[in-house]
């Protein structure tokens, strides 16, 4: 049970990023839009259509460059990935989440291997911060829109937690290559 407590600190530190990245900017946008911005109805009918775009200088008081990598574009997104079942009730996605996340932390206890610990532990803090801003509003706080310059700007807008979860899905699968003969 010790070894499995490092991967619950990691699990809390990624919620912990995830929420309070959300919680920092939708203080910092409440302060500048009122109380709307808690209203997912109200700021985007459909997302990732519509938004509120930060700049660097509301963000954090001056700009530093990063723009030219990602913006600060906030939506509120209904459904998941690149807002797909977006026409899904929340309740029904709250509960589909739930039900993943759960399995996730039965597959971690009780069958995965060390190698898939780190991997399932990132995919899992990003996965409840997700679900908390789910049952929260009725929908996920997204704000990272990754681009190049005005030449190439990705197609998703996402949050901490969603970095975390591709980082480790993707560090999961390159584990999975380099040891999938070393598990039993």
């Amino acid at each position: 049970m010790k070894k499995f407590l490092k991967y619950i600190a990691i699990i809390l530190f990624v919620f912990m990023a995830d929420f309070f990245s959300k919680k920092y900017l939708l203080d910092l946008l409440s302060d500048k839009y009122g109380d709307i911005i808690y209203n997912p109805n109200m700021v985007c009918g459909k997302c990732h259509i519509n938004g509120v775009i930060v700049s660097w200088r509301d963000l954090i008081g001056g700009d530093y460059g990063l723009s030219n990598l990602f913006n600060i574009h906030f939506v509120w997104n209904r459904g998941v990935s690149f807002s797909a079942f977006n026409f899904m009730m929340p309740l029904i996605l709250s509960l589909l989440t739930a039900l993943i996340i759960l399995w996730l932390i039965y597959y971690m206890i009780k069958k995965s291997c060390d190698y898939e610990k780190l991997p399932l532990a990132f995919i899992i803090g990003g996965a409840i911060g997700n679900l908390v801003d789910r049952v929260r509003f009725g929908a996920v706080a997204d704000f990272i829109q990754w681009h190049i310059g005005g030449l190439w700007t990705f197609p998703a807008i996402f949050n901490v937690g969603d970095v975390f979860i591709t980082f480790g899905v993707i560090l999961y699968i390159i584990n999975m290559f380099i040891n999938r003969k070393k598990c039993k």
